[in-house]
């Protein structure tokens, strides 16, 4: 999933990150949250598996439309409904 936010959501190559949540799977999305030095943290929506991963949404609000109708229940929780303090709880 890094290779792909670096590539997609604009995520600095030299950038240190950590995965502060996930990914959580639910079917074949994942929420993430992952950590960037100096910067807030970045949640992450994909869909795939492997190679064929694609990223939704990233930013610091991932709840989309998309991902309100058509993410599975698990994942619209983590990244609509549960307040960032609580996601690694899930």
């Amino acid at each position: 999933m890094t290779a792909l936010l670096r590539r997609s959501a604009n995520l600095p190559r030299s950038a240190r990150v950590s995965y502060q949540v996930g990914p959580l799977c639910a079917a074949n999305w994942q929420f993430s949250v992952v950590a960037v030095a100096g910067r807030e943290p970045l949640q992450a929506v994909t869909t795939g598996k492997g190679s064929a991963l694609r990223l939704i949404t990233a930013g610091t609000e991932v709840c989309t439309i998309r991902v309100r109708t058509e993410a599975p229940t698990a994942i619209r929780t983590a990244a609509c409904d549960a307040p960032p303090s609580s996601i690694g709880g899930l």
